[in-house]
């Protein structure tokens, strides 16, 4: 039976929820001035010429929050309805979607697969550690050199766990039962005799 692992629905939704405010912080800049400040108008209600100015950096600013909220949006509402998986786990290996946001998964044996396990890995800018789920291969196979929300440590595949609906320790165990599983099920009967 497949196990799959996938981003938390709750995330996506926050990250649509921020488009969504700064759509809204788009329009009041450049329409609505609600909370933003109008452009400056002399005495007769004529727009000044710093006003123009104003207006215009308003319709900068406005135009990028517009760009930026609706493609978080966008974002957001697409994940949501194609709740595409970050990597799905079977008897045989686990399919990795480390090609691309869109592309097809990678399909790893667990024949290729020396460990599986969980670990904060550090930021090498200073920044706080992130979680990642670690597989070490016997090499680096048909995954690409640059890897989508992962990166290569030698022969070791770091996948980022932020944002998953399962705890990367949760989904290490469980990668370690498939590859243990594996393992029994395709253990040559010459390599029992030598134990």
């Amino acid at each position: 039976m497949a196990y799959r692992v996938e981003k938390s629905p709750v995330r996506i939704f926050l990250f649509g929820l921020v488009g969504v405010v700064l759509l809204l912080a788009s329009v009041d800049i450049v329409w609505g001035h609600w909370l933003s400040t109008a452009p400056e108008v002399s005495e007769e209600g004529v727009i000044t010429t710093r006003g123009r100015s104003q207006r215009r950096a308003d319709f900068v600013w406005g135009t990028a929050l517009f760009l930026g909220g609706a493609g978080m949006f966008g974002y957001a509402v697409t994940s949501l309805i194609r709740r595409r998986p970050v990597m799905v786990f079977d008897e045989e290996g686990v399919d990795l979607f480390v090609t691309g946001p869109t592309a097809d998964p990678t399909f790893v044996s667990w024949s290729a697969v020396r460990s599986v396990l969980s670990a904060a890995d550090r930021d090498p800018d200073g920044g706080p550690a992130v979680d990642v789920l670690v597989f070490d291969l016997n090499d680096r196979g048909p995954i690409s050199d640059r890897p989508w929300g992962a990166r290569w440590d030698g022969n070791r595949l770091k996948v980022d766990a932020t944002g998953w609906d399962v705890a990367v320790g949760e989904v290490a165990a469980r990668a370690e039962l498939d590859l243990d599983r594996y393992r029994r099920n395709h253990l040559d009967p010459g390599d029992e005799e030598d134990d």
